[in-house]
């Protein structure tokens, strides 16, 4: 079973000071990591999706945002498939 997890991350850097990202499931998922879900579902249709919230769980309309984003994406993909 093929299954997307998607979490927010931490953004800091390296020694050589090169962009890091730290996968941190503590802030919300980022318009960046949006943008290429979108893009992934476009290419594999819907595909079951869990958003990771391990640290700093934020309160509920937060947390229903983030869930509604996802289920837009999906149904978004949806339609297009139908048509």
């Amino acid at each position: 079973m093929k299954e997307i997890h998607l979490g927010g991350h931490d953004e800091e850097t390296d020694d050589a000071g090169a962009p890091l990202l730290i996968d941190s499931h503590g802030s919300p998922v980022s318009s960046a990591v949006w943008t290429l879900y979108a893009h992934a579902i476009s290419r594999t249709g819907a595909i079951p999706t869990l958003i990771e919230w391990d640290n700093d769980v934020p309160d509920w309309p937060t947390l229903r945002a983030e869930a509604i984003a996802a289920q837009d994406i999906l149904s978004d993909a949806s339609r297009a498939s139908a048509a």
